[in-house]
């Protein structure tokens, strides 16, 4: 399992622009995505970054205490 989410700053013809990229499953596998989030310079677009590793992040708590949760329960029922 692949956890991980973060922004960059990706420069053409001298502007600066924010991409957000995070790790989701297709299919069998994880793969890094990667998302335009706006110029690098603007509130709204730093918002937004801290926005979606926020939610990203709470998302990916979630989804370990339900692989935990399923891991205890088939390690209980050995006993």
């Amino acid at each position: 399992m692949q956890i991980g989410c973060g922004v960059y700053v990706h420069t053409i013809r001298a502007r600066a622009y924010l991409y957000f990229w995070h790790y989701e499953s297709k299919g069998r596998s994880r793969v890094q995505v990667k998302e335009y989030i706006g110029p690098a310079r603007v509130a709204r677009s730093i918002t937004e970054a801290i926005r979606r590793c926020d939610a990203y992040y709470v998302q990916a708590a979630e989804e370990l205490q339900r692989l935990r949760a399923s891991s205890e329960a088939t390690i209980r029922g050995f006993v």
